[in-house]
C-alpha cells in the first residue's frame, strides 16, 4: 500500500492531549485520593469531573491513529512504532509506582509480582487481572483500538470508515440490550467507548477533506444517542462537548491553545498519565502524615509527578522511541546478506 504524504502537525491536537492528561491528574490527586488511600485528606475542592479527560483522549486517539495509518506502508511498521511509543516508559512507570508506594509507606497500593508481571505486558484488563496503577484501564482500551484499526487498515476499510462505524457503535447498543454477552469480546470491540474514537475519526476525515460535516453527522448522532441510552446524561453532554471541540478542531478554531505550556504538557502527557496517580496519592497521604496541609501535599505531589514525567519523557521515553523506530528503519533498508 502507498503511503499518503505526511500531513502537518496540528498543534491543537498535543494541546487538548495536554488539557486532557491535567484532568485526569487533578481528579485523582483531589477528588479520588481519599477513595483509594483512606489516610490521604482531601483538599476542599476536588475535580469531580477531570476523569472525562479518558474519553477527550480516546477521541484524540480515534484524530491520531487514522492519520497514523493513512502513512502507513506495512502493517509491522505500526506495530513497531505502537509499541515504540507506549512500552519504554511504561514498564519504567510499572516498576516506579510498584516499588514507589511501598517506600512511600502505602504497600496497600501495590500489587502482587504476579499482577506486575502480567501488568508489563499491558494485556493485563485482557485477563482481568487489576492494573498496578488505576489509570492503567485505559490502555486496554487503547490497544483494542490499535488492534481494530489495525484489522481495517490490512482489509483495506478504512476509505470506507464512515459505512463501518454505525456498525461499530451500534455494538455498544447490543451489549446494553443484551448483558449476557461475553464481556471480553466487547472489550476487543470497543463497545463501551467506540463512540469517542468515531469523533476524532470523523474529525481527521474531515480535516482531511475526504468528507464535510453533514456527511458525518449520521455517525455522530448515532454516537450521542447511544451513550445517551446506554450511560447518562452527564456522558452524553461530554460526548456533545468533545465532539463540538474537534469542529473546531476540525474547522482551524482552536489555534489559540497551541500556547507553549500547554504544549509542553501535551509532549509530557503519556509519562504523566503513567506514575501520577497512586505515587501521587501515597506522597499526598505521606507528607499529611508528617503535618503538612492537603493543599500543600498536593502541590508537592503534582510537582513530584510533572519533575517524573519530565525525566521520563527525556531519559526514557524519547531515547528510546528514537532508538528502536532507527533501529527498525535501518534493519528495513538493509540490502538482503548474500548468501
Amino acid at each position: 500500500m502507498a503511503a499518503a504524504p505526511a500531513p502537518p502537525r496540528l498543534a491543537e491536537l498535543d494541546a487538548l492531549r495536554g488539557l486532557a492528561a491535567l484532568m485526569v491528574v487533578l481528579f485523582h490527586t483531589t477528588f479520588r485520593a481519599p477513595q483509594l488511600l483512606p489516610g490521604a485528606i482531601p483538599v476542599a475542592h476536588g475535580l469531580s469531573w477531570g476523569h472525562y479527560g479518558v474519553q477527550l483522549f480516546f477521541a484524540i486517539s480515534g484524530f491520531v491513529i487514522l492519520l497514523s495509518l493513512d502513512r502507513t506502508e506495512r502493517a509491522a511498521d505500526f506495530v513497531v512504532s505502537r509499541v515504540a511509543r507506549l512500552y519504554p516508559a511504561y514498564w519504567c512507570a510499572v516498576l516506579l509506582t510498584t516499588f514507589g508506594v511501598i517506600a512511600l509507606g502505602a504497600p496497600q497500593l501495590a500489587q502482587r509480582p504476579l499482577v506486575v508481571a502480567a501488568n508489563l505486558t499491558m494485556l493485563h484488563g485482557f485477563l482481568y487481572l487489576p492494573p498496578v496503577d488505576g489509570a492503567y484501564w485505559s490502555l486496554t482500551v487503547e490497544l483494542a483500538f490499535y488492534l481494530c484499526m489495525g484489522v481495517l487498515w490490512r482489509l483495506r476499510l478504512l476509505h470506507r470508515i464512515e459505512a463501518i462505524l454505525p456498525g461499530w457503535i451500534a455494538l455498544k447498543l447490543l451489549w446494553w440490550l443484551v448483558p449476557a454477552l461475553p464481556s471480553r469480546p466487547g472489550i476487543v470491540l470497543l463497545q463501551q467507548y467506540v463512540p469517542y474514537f468515531a469523533i476524532g475519526i470523523c474529525a481527521c476525515r474531515v480535516w482531511q477533506g475526504a468528507r464535510s460535516w453533514r456527511g458525518q453527522a449520521p455517525v455522530l448522532l448515532l454516537g450521542l444517542a447511544s451513550v445517551a441510552l446506554c450511560d447518562d446524561l452527564p456522558h452524553a453532554l461530554v460526548y456533545a462537548a468533545i465532539a463540538g471541540l474537534f469542529m473546531a478542531l476540525a474547522a482551524g478554531r482552536l489555534a489559540a491553545l497551541a500556547h507553549p505550556v500547554l504544549l509542553h504538557l501535551g509532549a509530557l502527557s503519556y509519562p504523566l498519565y503513567l506514575i501520577h496517580e497512586n505515587l501521587g496519592i501515597a506522597l499526598i497521604a505521606r507528607l499529611e502524615a508528617l503535618g503538612a496541609s492537603p493543599r500543600l501535599a498536593l502541590a508537592a505531589a503534582l510537582l513530584a509527578a510533572f519533575a517524573t514525567a519530565q525525566l521520563l519523557h527525556d531519559c526514557i521515553e524519547q531515547p528510546a522511541f528514537r532508538a528502536i523506530r532507527r533501529r527498525w528503519r535501518a534493519r528495513s533498508t538493509a540490502p538482503p546478506a548474500l548468501a
